[in-house]
């Protein structure tokens, strides 16, 4: 059966990619982990989540394409998406994450259980939480990691709306999602990774954390840090995304010419040559 329904559409297509984005990527971490990729496990880590966003963007960005409710949220602050889409946005994204990390699960908790051994740790050398939520280095404080996720994901919406802006570089529709997923989110994972993983995204933190504590890692997935964590990801990149994108739109969207500027410029100059 056909949906013609905008509203559904775009919810089912914010699902689906969100759910492409957090299974592909937290199955990166996964065979990461399990695998004992030591080192390089960071650069599998980083390129492996920017080629999960590009898959995701390519899967549903013909409808939305958002799949971060950062992104959404930011995009909305400028206007580039109406007010009333965010509430259903955010719950399509959220319950697409839970039902990517549900699914990672599924493939990898043997490997996981043989690897580590049965009793499902947050941290220590045997932790696994990490591999669905993101966790703090243990020398870092809250505040950094705030300020971390905000900086990070400033950026990552910045960047966003500079490869979207069809104004600026004029990127071919069907390179940004590679330029989003590869050029960005690789980009902020390699420069922001140390502090506290780089999460980027609240859906794709805080969902796969929801199902941790109900699948056998427990409280301690939210209690971390005597609760002083679990939040950051959720609100620091929620600031963070809105920050890019005023960023991006008081220093050069709101400053292009506009087009009957473009075409009086351009008669003047061609007549100037003539003459």
């Amino acid at each position: 059966m056909k949906v013609e329904n905008t509203v559904v559409r775009e919810f089912l297509a914010e699902l689906l990619g969100t759910f492409v984005l957090t299974c592909i990527g937290c199955s990166v971490n996964a065979s990461v982990a399990v695998s004992g990729a030591g080192n390089a496990g960071g650069i599998m880590g980083a390129f492996g989540w920017g080629l999960a966003l590009t898959a995701a963007i390519y899967v549903s960005g013909g409808v939305s394409g958002h799949v971060n409710p950062a992104v959404t949220l930011g995009m909305a602050s400028i206007g580039k998406l109406p007010w009333i889409r965010v509430p259903y946005y955010f719950l399509a994204q959220y319950i697409g994450a839970f039902i990517g990390a549900f699914i990672t699960y599924l493939v990898y908790i043997e490997a996981i259980k043989d690897k580590f051994g049965s009793e499902l740790k947050v941290v220590g050398p045997n932790a696994t939480a990490g591999i669905f939520g993101t966790l703090p280095n243990a020398e870092i404080s809250a505040g950094t990691c705030f300020i971390d996720q905000v900086v990070c994901v400033a950026f990552f919406l910045l960047i966003i709306c500079a490869i979207t802006d069809e104004r600026n570089m004029g990127t071919s529709k069907g390179l940004i999602p590679i330029a989003i997923g590869v050029a960005d989110l690789s980009l902020m994972a390699f420069a922001f990774g140390y502090n506290c993983g780089a999460p980027v995204n609240p859906a794709r933190d805080f969902a796969p954390r929801a199902f941790t504590f109900i699948s056998g890692w427990g409280g301690e997935v939210f209690s971390v840090r005597d609760y002083n964590y679990f939040w950051i990801p959720v609100i620091a990149c929620h600031i963070g995304g809105i920050i890019g994108c005023w960023l991006y739109t008081l220093m050069i969207s709101s400053h292009w010419p506009t087009q009957s500027y473009d075409v009086e410029r351009t008669y003047v100059e061609m007549n100037t040559v003539k003459s």
